[in-house]
C-alpha cells in the first residue's frame, strides 16, 4: 500500500477564511472527491493559507486543503 498527498486550492474572500461553515464545504467536497475516485482518506484534511507564490488579491485569501489516501499497490506479473 502507498499513501499518496492529494490537495485542492480555493481562492476566497478573507473574512470565509475561518468560517466553520465554508471550512466544513471545504472538508467534504475533499471527502466526496476522495470517495468518488475509490480512495480512503487516511490522514485529517488540513485546511491552510497559501504563504508562497502569487499573492491572492486584495480582500481575498488562497486557501489549500489537503490530506493523504491509501493506495492499493497492483502487481502486473509478465503475461505467457
Amino acid at each position: 500500500m502507498t499513501r499518496t498527498g492529494y490537495y485542492y486550492e480555493s481562492l476566497a474572500p478573507t473574512w470565509l477564511h475561518h468560517d466553520s461553515g465554508y471550512r466544513a464545504a471545504l472538508t467534504q467536497h475533499m471527502r466526496d472527491r476522495m470517495a468518488l475516485q475509490g480512495f480512503e482518506i487516511v490522514a485529517p484534511i488540513r485546511i491552510r493559507q497559501v504563504p508562497d507564490g502569487v499573492p491572492a488579491p486584495v480582500g481575498m485569501v488562497l486557501l489549500r486543503v489537503d490530506t493523504e489516501v491509501e493506495e492499493f499497490d497492483i502487481e502486473v506479473g509478465e503475461g505467457r
